[in-house]
């Protein structure tokens, strides 16, 4: 379970329970909250404030009550009125057409942080009223489900309300909408089916290159439309990664892949072979980039059967490309041993495939008792692309700061991130290098698992023990 901010529909309660002196407050029921907000929201003269879970819009404005709450914000703000949205990153899904559109019409528009579910739903308007309650911003929620929520109008109530929403923390870099990406499209039985999956018997017996061989002749099938490819030697070893010697280097990935596992039939001397699929109602997709950016070639076994549970845990979780599981369930899952887990998640991180968030203990050294890792999934990225982002970082920044940023990401263990390392460049700004070093080295003395040994707690530390050099 991770860890929750205080619901904003907690202090709704206090409202509700609490006498408010010298404020007006009413109790919204049903289709009264939509108007109420919307005329609220309608004669806005100076800001808004929304802290919201869930806003379930449209791409392009509808008859939606929802999508009428964010046209009368674009247009509040398009009559000089300051609006600032902070949305719930967990269902960012959902939320993505509201933060487009909000976006679009210049509103500063948010995500909150990871570490935490916003799972308020409160609006302050011109520092004297509040809203808040049980509604999203969704057509169900608006005028089809028992919802409640209060509307209060007193200066000292709106600004404990306004005070809590600026403390919520937002994400720097909000994440990606997930994509249909092209790619192959691979069953997940593959690596979940018990007792032994196909794929994970390859995995422990160390058979690399027979696992490559068959993703490679899977995808080129799936190119192909047809389940029996024709044998190219030089081809297939070319992509394993053999430069001579084909035949004699496929021989034994080959012989494995018919023999031993059975994922393709292949009779001697033959021309040709046919690869066996086993059924499953589920599929993940192997971007197409994990070969174009030779991926397959640079991680290692434990990393690249990893992406494959990665994949799969995007995939099915509900607030995709972030997903939460602990190490002892992906144990179960999946099979693969707990050490295999972290190793491969500890590659992953490193090339920036995967954001991992790891949460501190509640006692100092009890790991064990810390809630699971958060993780997610972020689009593959090539060499090129990363040097061309940091020679943007460079150009902006200077050479010296740069490169001491990247210093101190790789510290951590994460080299390609490119958000961290320009955090590094600001608090090197801050603070000076010498001290961040500093900080840095301590923070990164911290056992991975500990949740302390994350450039938030280099921030924290800096904050509390380093003052600011102009």
């Amino acid at each position: 379970m991770r860890q929750f901010l205080l619901s904003i529909f907690i202090i709704s309660s206090a409202f509700i329970a609490t006498p408010v002196f010298g404020a007006e407050s009413n109790v919204l029921l049903g289709k009264d909250y939509f108007q109420t907000t919307h005329q609220a929201i309608q004669e806005a003269k100076e800001s808004i404030y929304v802290a919201m879970y869930l806003i379930n819009v449209e791409p392009t404005p509808t008859d939606n009550p929802a999508s009428i709450l964010l046209e009368s914000l674009i247009n509040a703000k398009k009559r000089g009125v300051y609006v600032k949205v902070i949305l719930d990153d967990t269902t960012f899904k959902v939320n993505y057409n509201a933060y487009k559109r909000l976006q679009q019409a210049g509103i500063d528009v948010f995500i909150d942080s990871t570490k935490a579910v916003l799972h308020g739903k409160g609006i302050v308007i011109d520092s004297k009223i509040c809203i808040l309650g049980s509604f999203n911003w969704s057509r169900a929620s608006l005028y089809d489900n028992y919802e409640f929520a209060t509307y209060t109008k007193g200066p000292r109530q709106a600004k404990k309300l306004l005070d809590y929403i600026t403390k919520i923390e937002i994400s720097h870099q909000p994440p990606i909408q997930p994509q249909d990406s092209p790619g192959l499209k691979l069953p997940v039985s593959l690596i979940i089916t018990p007792p032994k999956p196909l794929l994970f018997e390859l995995f422990t017996s160390h058979s690399e290159k027979a696992f490559d061989l068959y993703l490679y002749l899977a995808k080129k099938a799936q190119s192909q439309n047809t389940s029996t490819i024709k044998i190219n030697y030089q081809e297939f070893a070319q992509a394993l990664g053999y430069t001579k010697n084909y035949y004699f280097n496929l021989f034994q990935p080959l012989r494995k892949l018919t023999r031993k596992y059975g994922l393709i039939q292949h009779k001697p001397w033959s021309k040709e072979l046919n690869l066996i699929y086993t059924s499953s109602k589920t599929e993940i997709t192997i971007p197409d980039t994990y070969w174009d950016y030779g991926l397959y070639q640079k991680l290692s076994f434990p990393a690249k059967y990893m992406f494959l549970v990665v994949l799969s845990e995007a995939q099915e979780s509900n607030h995709n490309p972030y997903w939460f599981r602990s190490n002892e369930d992906l144990n179960r899952i999946y099979y693969i041993s707990k050490r295999a887990i972290t190793n491969g998640i500890t590659e992953l991180e490193k090339e920036n495939i995967l954001e991992v968030y790891r949460h501190k203990p509640e006692e100092p050294g009890e790991f064990d008792d810390r809630l699971a890792n958060d993780y997610r999934l972020n689009p593959l990225q090539s060499q090129e692309q990363f040097q061309q982002a940091l020679q943007a970082l460079t150009d902006k920044y200077g050479l010296d700061p740069t490169q001491k940023a990247c210093e101190l990401s790789t510290q951590l263990n994460e080299p390609k991130d490119l958000d961290k390392i320009e955090t590094y460049i600001g608090l090197i700004k801050t603070y000076g290098y010498e001290k961040v070093r500093e900080v840095n080295s301590e923070v990164a003395s911290n056992r991975r698992e500990s949740g302390f040994r994350d450039i938030t707690q280099v921030i924290l530390l800096l904050k509390t023990t380093a003052p600011a050099s102009f």
